[in-house]
């Protein structure tokens, strides 16, 4: 079986050539058309002296010709660096420095943010006019009446790389292959009974694996996925309900942020009739926010998955099992298996907590640039000879029938609005005040968003700082979602034993303590 994307694509294409393959606001594109521009696109990157497997940045909001970029570099077999729009200049070099990236294709509206980097890679305006010294990606591409297919790559070849935060502090990159690509959409598909029919809600970004998956399933069954930014809860039931969608892919953040009290108000003349299904992964889904979501949409299956980039997806929990167990994230999905594992790699009894180690499809190449991290999370052990599983750094254990229960990070990575944080990189940060000795960063549990970020500082002077000049500075060089909610300052640290380092669980429980703060469980 081949295994990559554009082979998926080009199956579709013969069966529906002329089907809406993606749908925007104001346009729209048939799987042809979509096509067309694609292998447009892969052409004008080639005439730019684009190698196999170089490295191809994608910094543009979601739209079509985000789309169109991201099936062009891989029709130009290189590979696509998602980059979130909203990180901060010192992560997008970052990025940038740390795969080697050949060209950046970004937008109008940002590419002077990021013209400091020309220098260190090719800037291409991939939407949006812009007069200057940059190439504009879509006029090129369409002065390409007969665009020529080059794809040459295998289901091995490198796809993507999609950099998430790692405990170093800097962002590390996921390398994904074109076969991980094609396995996340086979098995979702599969497990979630997609179909050509459907119509899909792309309100998830695709900076991620998890919304990317949503154009990987439309392309893969032939379904039509229509794109939609969430700004107010109102507009996106009238989306859902105006275009009759049946899948509905989200977040905990994102379903927090659609009933939010303040601008929901309920209509009584929308037809959800439609929604097959809804799916939620990022974190987990409160009884408050499965209460909502029943509520509002009676008639549609609910799933509850559970995922990490390094495996696309693990787990996940069918409809009929979330009023038994609402707090599981399920079993395995088809084609994976799941184990709860201790230190000497001995399988956990029932309640017992262990390390989640995942085993079969959607597992990925390792980190870019990593071979050690890769070494530490990609392994081969006595128990699966001659093959790498992957250890998730999730503690979790089973019930007695097997379904799976999260309990913690094994390390101290934050998860907040949909976002893994490391603490060290908020530390580092902190730690460039003038004033600011040593730091600790930290998650509390907060049900609507992952957790809230805490800080805890010691100064010089052992004196505080104003706590609104410390988050300003804080917000200039972490994007908006790393910047603490609570901070406390400290006149020293409590520090372990002998060893003299500071006591982070201590540092905790003062920082909740003196804040009135506790993990909020939900409703």
């Amino acid at each position: 079986m081949i295994t990559t994307i554009p082979y998926m694509f080009e199956k579709t294409l013969k069966k529906s050539p002329n089907k809406k393959a993606v749908f925007s606001e104001n346009d729209s594109l048939t799987f042809s058309q979509l096509y067309k521009k694609s292998l447009a696109t892969s052409n004008v990157l080639k005439d730019m002296n684009l190698e196999k497997g170089d490295r191809v940045g994608i910094c543009m909001n979601k739209n079509l010709d985000q789309v169109i970029a991201i099936l062009g570099v891989m029709y130009s077999n290189a590979v696509f660096v998602p980059i979130l729009p909203k990180l901060k200049k010192s992560n997008i070099y970052h990025i940038i420095k740390d795969c080697g990236m050949k060209i950046l294709i970004t937008d109008s509206v940002r590419v002077h943010e990021v013209s400091d980097y020309a220098k260190q890679v090719k800037l291409v305006v991939g939407h949006g006019q812009i007069d200057g010294d940059y190439p504009s990606l879509v006029k090129l591409r369409d002065k390409i009446s007969n665009p020529k297919k080059n794809f040459d790559c295998i289901g091995s070849d490198n796809a993507a790389i999609i950099y998430s935060s790692g405990s170093t502090g800097r962002p590390k990159g996921i390398v994904i292959s074109h076969r991980n690509l094609f396995d996340g959409a086979r098995i979702v598909s599969t497990y979630l009974n997609t179909t050509n029919e459907d119509r899909i809600a792309g309100i998830l970004s695709f900076n991620f694996d998890y919304g990317l998956n949503q154009l990987w399933q439309t392309i893969y069954k032939g379904a039509s996925l229509y794109l939609h930014e969430l700004f107010f809860p109102n507009d996106c039931f009238d989306f859902l309900s105006n275009k009759k969608i049946t899948a509905l892919p989200l977040m905990p953040v994102i379903i927090t942020k659609m009933f939010d009290e303040h601008f929901y108000s309920p209509n009584k003349n929308h037809d959800f009739s439609s929604l097959k299904y809804i799916c939620t992964s990022g974190g987990s889904v409160t009884e408050k926010m499965l209460k909502n979501l029943k509520k509002t949409f009676s008639k549609s299956k609910i799933y509850l998955m559970y995922g990490i980039t390094e495996a696309f997806r693990s787990t996940y929990l069918p409809p009929d099992q979330i009023d038994k167990r609402p707090t599981s994230i399920g079993k395995a999905i088809p084609d994976v298996e799941i184990y709860v594992l201790d230190n000497n790699y001995n399988i956990c009894p029932p309640g017992v907590p262990g390390e989640l180690v995942h085993r079969g499809g959607c597992i990925t190449k390792g980190y870019w640039n990593a071979p050690e991290k890769t070494s530490e999370a990609f392994k081969e052990i006595p128990l699966f000879p001659g093959e790498k599983v992957f250890f998730s750094g999730d503690l979790v254990k089973t019930d007695e029938e097997g379904h799976l229960y999260f309990i913690s990070r094994k390390d101290s990575m934050i998860k907040t609005y949909g976002y893994r944080v490391s603490p060290t990189e908020i530390e580092e940060e902190a730690c460039k005040h003038k004033k600011i000795v040593a730091t600790v960063a930290f998650g509390i549990t907060n049900p609507e968003i992952g957790e809230d970020i805490a800080l805890a500082y010691t100064t010089i002077d052992r004196k505080q700082i104003d706590k609104n000049i410390l988050t300003n500075y804080l917000k200039k060089a972490l994007p908006d979602y790393m910047v603490p909610s609570h901070i406390l300052h400290m006149r020293d640290f409590p520090t372990t034993g002998n060893q003299g380092k500071i006591n982070r669980i201590d540092v905790e429980s003062i920082v909740k303590k003196e804040l009135g703060l506790q993990d909020r469980l939900g409703e």
